[in-house]
């Protein structure tokens, strides 16, 4: 059990910004803390996408497809997603980590981490799309997608506390987060 159980992915995002913003060893907090934090928002995320696989499952097979979920053990994808996460969310608040379906993105300042990013098991950068990427499950489609028609398909959920922290300050006219 955790603190982001029964919330709504929003709600958890909330929970978590503020979490970071108080625990963050960078603003006065305790390694061993953010960490903790870091693998429950990594539980909760990996849960989530598992929850949405199952939500896709059921609507293929309503259509009388079948979906990437009935080809492999949805249980063992959402451990290794949470486990990529988690790895991803204790390296620096300075990526953002976005988890489309199966797969973890990658963008931010990585350039900076490409060494302890490319440690990770999996771990492939996209050069057309500027970002590192995991695939839980392989694509055998070709077809090449912006990242916006991936979101679209799949989905998103975004992990960042640099992000949530740059949100909280005021953006000037025309700006958008």
């Amino acid at each position: 059990m955790t603190r982001f159980d029964h919330l709504t992915p929003e709600d958890a995002r909330t929970l978590y910004r503020k979490l970071a913003r108080e625990n963050h060893p960078d603003f006065g907090g305790d390694t061993r803390t953010m960490q903790d934090i870091n693998a429950e928002y990594a539980y909760f995320a990996a849960h989530a996408a598992m929850h949405e696989a199952r939500q896709r499952q059921q609507a293929a097979h309503a259509e009388g497809r079948k979906s990437a979920a009935d080809y492999h053990d949805i249980d063992e994808l959402g451990e290794m997603l949470r486990q990529v996460v988690e790895t991803l969310l204790n390296i620096s608040p300075e990526l953002i980590v976005e988890v489309c379906g199966f797969w973890i993105w990658v963008t931010g300042e990585t350039k900076k981490y490409h060494v302890e990013i490319k440690a990770i098991p999996g771990m492939r950068y996209a050069h057309e799309k500027h970002a590192w990427y995991f695939a839980g499950v392989p694509s055998f489609n070709r077809t090449r997608r912006s990242m916006d028609e991936i979101r679209n398909m799949h989905g998103s959920q975004v992990f960042s506390r640099q992000r949530d922290e740059d949100e909280s300050q005021p953006q000037p006219a025309g700006l958008h987060a």
